[in-house]
């Protein structure tokens, strides 16, 4: 999310009370602490340097207009480290959708380690990400059955670990658009605790379309097993 905008007013904060310095502008004066609210609503506090960009620590929020006369309403929220009019640094967002990031940010992207929350399912990933997406290390979370994706991620999507059940084992292989994919194992503990496991191979129920378009739905697969061995 943009947070610039043309028109504001801005305050000083960093003046004692006494002070007869003016305080108050339509424009980034100088250097310093200060609040800048936009025609918008939207409020910026924090620090300014030397080129009159944020840079040091600071909260935006970003507002949107109430139904009828009300009054604006807070839409998205983010409070942290900014470098040179960006977010980048350490910092918690709070998008409009409810969903939470706090973690490393660059050039208002994440980027580094950080933790996402998603609100709508309570899912939750931890790990690495490069330029907005997850990538590397890290490990999702469903809230719906606290099962866990614990492996390697590449461009937002999970490609290679484990696949891990609450109470019920693991799946080691490789991933595509969020589903196995060819050879992998099942394993799994008894009640009695024989440790059982299943060799095989998620294939596709149908033919492979070589036109089809990259963002189209991924074929079903099925799980292939070998006999299954125990130890």
């Amino acid at each position: 999310m943009g947070d610039e905008e043309s028109n504001y007013k801005v305050e000083y904060l960093d003046l004692p009370e006494d002070s007869t310095e003016e305080k108050e502008f339509v424009w980034v004066a100088r250097a310093g602490k200060a609040r800048v609210t936009y025609n918008s609503g939207s409020v910026y506090e924090g620090d300014f340097n030397d080129e009159k960009m944020k840079h040091g620590t600071g909260k935006f929020v970003w507002m949107t207009q109430g139904e009828e006369d009300e009054e604006p309403k807070p839409l998205a929220t983010y409070e942290g480290e900014y470098a040179d009019g960006k977010r980048s640094g350490v910092g918690t967002m709070t998008y409009p959708s409810g969903d939470t990031y706090t973690g490393e940010w660059k050039d208002n992207k994440m980027h580094g380690t950080g933790t996402y929350k998603y609100k709508k399912t309570d899912d939750i990933y931890s790990g690495s990400f490069v330029d907005g997406e997850k990538e590397g290390a890290g490990t999702y979370e469903f809230g719906k059955d606290s099962s866990r994706l614990d492996g390697t991620w590449a461009k937002g999507a999970f490609t290679s670990g484990e696949w891990q059940f609450k109470d019920a084992g693991n799946y080691q292989g490789t991933f595509e658009g969020g589903q196995p994919i060819g050879a992998g194992k099942f394993n799994f503990v008894t009640a009695g605790g024989i440790k059982i496991a299943q060799e095989g191979e998620y294939k596709s129920d149908a033919p492979v379309d070589p036109d089809a378009a990259e963002d189209a739905e991924p074929p079903v697969r099925t799980w292939h097993g070998k006999p299954v061995f125990s130890s």
